[in-house]
C-alpha cells in the first residue's frame, strides 16, 4: 500500500516553540549607579528585611559579617551616608577599626539567605568564611574588599566611628545591653564613594527570542528529539495532515511527521540558511536534502535511491510565551518530487 507524505517538515506542519536555553543567557555585569537617583529600596527595611553583608580589610586579609542593624540617609550635609553597627566581640571590628573604607553588600535571592546565614553563624577567627562559601574576593581602586558574587556593592569612606556610651542609654538599649554577650556596639558612619550592582541583561525582544528558538528547532527536527520537542512545541498546536484522518497534536504529532519522512528518506536533513523575524513571525529559508533509500513510498513514488536538495520557505507564528503555534509553508514539496521522480532524472 502506497502512502502519500504531503507534510514535508519543516515546511508543512504547524506549531513548535522555543525558549532560549537558560545557560545561553549572558551573565549580568557590574554597573556603577547613582544611589541618589537609582536607589529604590525602602531604607527602613533594607537591613531588617533581608540583611546585608559588611566587609572590611585590605588586599592581604579581610573579613565579612552579617549585619541586621544599619541606616541609610543624610548626615553632615551628605545625602549618601551609610551607618553600620558592630559589637565589640565581632572579628570584623578589628578590620573596621584599621580601615579607611568598608563595603556593604547584598546578594541575589538564590544566594542571600545562605550567605547571610553562614556569615552570621561562623567567625572569621575559625577559618576563611568566604572560601567556605565559594566567594571570591575582589578589591576596588581604594583597595576595599568585596565579593565578586555580590548583587550590589556599596563602597563607603569611613567618616566617623565611636562606641555607644552607656551613660546616654535609656530604656531600650539599657535593657538590651544588660545581657548582651557580644558587648556594646560601635557605630561606623561612611559616605558612599562608589555603588555598583549587577543588572540583569535586557530581555531579548520577541523577534530575537523567536530567532533563537528556531536554532533549537533545527536541532529538534534533525535529531527527531522528542524531549526537546516537548520543550519547544506548544501543547495547543494542532496539525492537519493528509496522512492522518485525525488532527495531530503537540510535539508527538509534529515529530510523527518527521518519522514518516525518515521512512522514505533515512538521511533527511534540514539546514537553516537564513531567517527574518518581526513581531511574532519568523520567516525561514531552509535547505532540505536526503536520499530516497527508505522502505516507504513518497507521493506515490517508490524508493529509487535518488538524492534531492531543495530550498524551501516557511513562516512560523509564535505565541506570547515564545512557542510556535503555526507553521505555514510558502513552498511545498515540488523540489523534492522533482529530485526523486524518474521524469526529472531522464536525459
Amino acid at each position: 500500500m502506497k502512502r502519500i507524505h504531503l507534510l514535508v517538515l519543516p515546511f508543512l506542519v504547524s506549531s513548535a516553540a522555543a525558549v532560549p536555553a537558560a545557560d545561553a543567557e549572558p551573565a549580568p555585569v557590574f554597573r556603577d549607579f547613582d544611589v541618589r537617583k537609582e536607589f529604590t529600596d525602602n531604607p527602613f527595611t533594607v537591613f531588617t528585611g533581608r540583611g546585608m553583608l559588611l566587609c572590611a580589610g585590605d588586599r592581604t586579609k579581610s573579613n565579612a559579617m552579617t549585619i541586621g542593624w544599619g541606616a541609610l540617609g543624610t548626615l553632615w550635609g551628605r545625602n549618601d551616608t551609610v551607618t553600620v553597627y558592630v559589637a565589640e566581640s565581632r572579628h570584623t571590628k578589628k578590620f573596621l577599626d584599621g580601615a579607611t573604607h568598608f563595603t556593604v553588600m547584598e546578594f541575589d535571592k538564590k544566594k542571600q539567605a545562605d550567605v547571610l546565614a553562614y556569615m552570621g553563624r561562623h567567625s572569621g577567627r575559625d577559618g576563611d568564611k568566604a572560601a567556605a562559601l565559594g566567594l571570591h574576593t575582589a578589591w576596588t581602586e581604594n583597595g576595599t574588599p568585596y565579593y565578586e558574587e555580590a548583587q550590589a556593592v556599596y563602597e563607603c569612606e569611613l567618616m566617623y566611628s565611636a562606641p555607644f556610651g552607656k551613660e546616654g542609654m535609656r530604656d531600650v538599649p539599657k535593657t538590651l545591653y544588660a545581657d548582651f554577650p557580644a558587648g556594646v556596639h560601635s557605630m561606623y558612619v561612611g559616605r558612599i564613594v562608589r555603588a555598583f550592582r549587577r543588572d540583569a541583561p535586557a530581555a531579548p525582544s520577541p523577534a530575537e527570542r523567536n530567532k533563537t528558538a528556531m536554532h533549537r528547532f533545527e536541532t529538534c527536527i534533525n535529531e527527531n528529539d522528542l524531549a526537546l520537542g516537548r520543550e519547544l512545541i506548544s501543547d495547543k498546536a494542532v496539525f492537519a495532515t493528509p496522512v492522518s484522518p485525525e488532527p495531530l497534536y503537540g510535539a508527538e504529532g509534529y515529530l510523527s511527521v518527521v518519522s514518516m519522512m525518515r521512512e522514505s528518506f533515512p538521511d533527511v536533513r534540514w539546514k537553516l540558511e537564513e531567517m527574518v523575524a518581526e513581531g511574532r513571525t519568523v520567516a525561514v529559508r531552509w535547505t532540505c536534502s536526503g536520499t530516497f533509500t527508505g522502505k516507504a513510498s513518497f507521493a506515490g513514488i517508490e524508493p529509487n535511491g535518488r538524492k534531492f536538495s531543495t530550498s524551501v520557505m516557511n513562516f512560523y507564528i509564535f505565541d506570547e510565551d515564545g512557542k510556535i503555534v503555526n507553521d505555514i509553508a510558502a513552498t511545498g514539496i515540488a523540489g523534492i518530487l522533482q529530485g526523486i521522480s524518474a521524469e526529472a532524472a531522464a536525459p
